[in-house]
């Protein structure tokens, strides 16, 4: 069964419009409820301000940026150097923490073969019972 193309034509997004009736499509449930509640407006009324005002203003806020962010840059590398040689120090330990268990572990795999070992050939040392026939 297909639906008709009005039935859902209100959810599908106006791709194939120009961009006013996109903007227009998208804005619509903003729209309806703006009476209501002109908060709406007047807070797209101050993001399109700050934008404009961002936007003239981009080389001065570029200048003082530039310092704040080199500053970032080079504690944050900082806290990565040093993080680095923590966990490579938590590996180190891990590592040999690893091999020392594998030591044990097969000091005490050698023993426990020792031990099946001298049981086998004390089984293999006893008689066997005789045949009957």
């Amino acid at each position: 069964m297909n639906d008709l193309s009005e039935t859902l034509a209100r959810f599908r997004l106006p791709l194939r419009r120009d961009r006013l009736k996109q903007a227009r499509a998208f804005a619509a449930p903003a729209l309806r409820h703006a009476p209501k509640n002109p908060l709406i407006l007047i807070g797209a009324g101050v993001l399109a301000l700050a934008g404009i005002l961002a936007w003239t203003q981009r080389d001065r806020i570029a200048a003082k940026a530039g310092p704040l962010l080199d500053d970032a840059k080079a504690k944050g590398m900082t806290l990565m150097d040093e993080a680095m040689s923590k966990s490579q120090t938590l590996i180190d330990g891990t590592i040999a923490k690893g091999h020392g268990l594998l030591d044990v572990a097969k000091a005490r795999g050698g023993s426990v073969a020792d031990k099946v070992a001298s049981a086998r050939r004390g089984a293999a040392d006893r008689l066997a019972p005789p045949d009957v026939h």
